[in-house]
């Protein structure tokens, strides 16, 4: 995280307020985002309603550090470790204040008033905000530890899910989960790392609610002249920067394999290798984190795109990939690109994931393939690039690269949800459980599967064999899974630039209203 994306936010009751607001005014001198949050009258108040103000803020997103006053520290520490996802200490002596979050990541920082003075606190903000997560593998070791405590205090299939070794990404962003912390709260609670996103939930978004019109109205005020597809990445943006905010501690624990979040390129851009280069390079410097993922296509212009983007050192999420041969495809893309870099001697310390989506399979075939398939073969070519991805990150060629420090590409499973309400709406989750996956699912899919999912075996030789089985029966049945791969892929692609325009036509209108208003 670097100084220019931390936001620091001061909360103080009674005792310590006139210390808040002097430090306010010394960190903003230094060039710090710093502001108050909570009560500023200086009447009485209980310490415990102080911290909520500010770590509520903290777990929207909306800051990334908070400093606590009251009048020993101690009172603020207890109440802000009652939130999901913060860590809270108090510290004296600046050892402290930089020790707990090299070693710990605390993003809040205790203090008492009546046992230091201002000097002292300033030092101790400067020292806590200026510290950095090191990284090193005992201290990501034990924030593992801590963070699962937190977890297993509520003890759900989610938990179970993560424990087994698949990452659950959230296949869902509105602002309104930033603001109520639902996001926070599905972090510490369901064990979600990470969080996907598409132009539907945006227009949605948009369309439903206000909570984007003051942006939409900043954003044209300050440029009249813009277009609908500017002001959406805009939107996109400001939400999944403080997203990745509130799932970086994730990134920090993973090794930087965990914990993104992510962001796609304009879907017109499908079949445009240089021009998803380009665009994927602005928005991955515009957002200014490094847990996102520019979401690139596995269309055949992909690959190009893949490893052009992996060897700028940018994080590619792959999508809208449906069976081996393409998934192997952006693999290759992506170890190509790593290979450049090693090549140059540059850090590999790049990030991919290759997105299946499962459930669309299942629509076009359930009719015609026999009950040994149906509504299996979605399933079925996922595992099939489950078993390829250990091939492919095998042998001398990826050893070399992971010995440099290289991350094996995740395969994701997407499209995880139900469509059909007759089938066990947990279904495609509990099919494709593996380790050293990501499965990213939509919230109603979350919650079912907290609610009454099951985690059986992990995906191996078995599921691998049981796969072969299930597709050369749908080939029997006369389903031709090449073309069938290709027509999903190009619908998914249509379906996408379908997405995209009606939430530009949502940004045209609401500007417009907001404009006559």
């Amino acid at each position: 995280m670097t100084p220019s994306s931390t936001t620091v936010v001061l909360a103080a009751d009674h005792a310590a307020l006139g210390m808040r607001n002097a430090l306010i005014d010394q960190l903003r001198a230094l060039g710090w985002d710093a502001r108050g949050v909570g009560p500023d009258s200086g009447e009485s108040v209980d310490f415990p309603c102080v911290a909520g103000d500010l770590c509520r803020e903290i777990g929207a997103g909306r800051a990334t550090h908070g400093i606590l006053l009251c009048g020993s520290g101690a009172g603020m520490s207890m109440a802000a470790n009652r939130f999901p996802g913060i860590r809270a200490a108090t510290a004296h002596d600046t050892y402290t204040a930089h020790q707990m979050v090299e070693h710990d990541a605390a993003n809040v920082l205790t203090l008492g008033a009546r046992v230091i003075g201002i000097e002292v606190a300033h030092e101790l903000a400067v020292a806590f905000l200026e510290a950095r997560f090191s990284g090193q593998e005992r201290h990501r070791r034990r924030l593992a530890h801590l963070i699962r405590i937190e977890r297993h205090r509520t003890m759900n299939p989610c938990q179970q899910l993560h424990d087994a070794g698949q990452a659950i990404w959230l296949d869902y962003i509105s602002r309104s989960i930033l603001d109520d912390g639902t996001l926070a709260r599905y972090t510490s609670d369901l064990a979600v790392t990470g969080l996907t996103s598409n132009p539907s939930i945006l227009q949605k978004a948009v369309e439903g609610s206000d909570l984007y019109d003051d942006q939409l109205a900043q954003l044209h005020a300050s440029n009249p002249d813009g277009d609908p597809e500017t002001f959406a990445f805009a939107l996109a943006i400001s939400d999944l920067t403080r997203a990745a905010d509130i799932l970086r501690t994730a990134w920090d624990v993973s090794g930087h394999t965990d914990g993104f979040v992510s962001l796609e390129v304009s879907p017109g851009l499908a079949m445009d290798a240089k021009g998803t280069i380009e665009q994927g390079l602005s928005l991955y410097a515009q957002a200014d984190r490094p847990n996102l993922m520019i979401k690139v296509p596995g269309t055949p212009a992909g690959p190009e795109a893949i490893e052009a983007l992996i060897y700028r050192g940018v994080n590619v999420n792959v999508t809208l990939l449906f069976d081996e041969c393409q998934y192997r495809a952006a693999a290759e893309a992506y170890v190509r690109g790593l290979e450049r870099r090693h090549a140059e001697g540059l850090s590999l310390d790049v990030a991919s994931v290759a997105s299946i989506f499962v459930s669309r399979w299942d629509t076009p075939t359930h009719e015609v393939v026999g009950e040994d398939a149906r509504f299996k073969v979605g399933i079925a070519a996922t595992v099939k690039c489950h078993q390829a991805s250990k091939d492919i990150f095998s042998g001398p060629r990826w050893e070399t690269l992971a010995a440099a420090g290289a991350h094996e590409q995740k395969v994701l499973m997407a499209s995880t949800s139900t469509k059909d309400p007759a089938l066990r709406d947990t279904m495609y989750v509990e099919a494709l459980a593996a380790e050293g996956t990501v499965d990213t699912i939509p919230e109603a899919t979350l919650l079912a599967f907290a609610d009454h999912g099951t985690v059986g075996d992990l995906l191996g030789e078995t599921q691998w064999a049981q796969a072969d089985a299930v597709l050369a029966s749908a080939e029997a049945s006369g389903v031709d899974l090449k073309a069938l791969a290709a027509q999903l892929q190009e619908e998914g692609a249509a379906a996408f630039v379908k997405s995209w325009d009606a939430l530009l036509e949502a940004i045209a209108e609401k500007t417009a209203s907001l404009q006559s208003a």
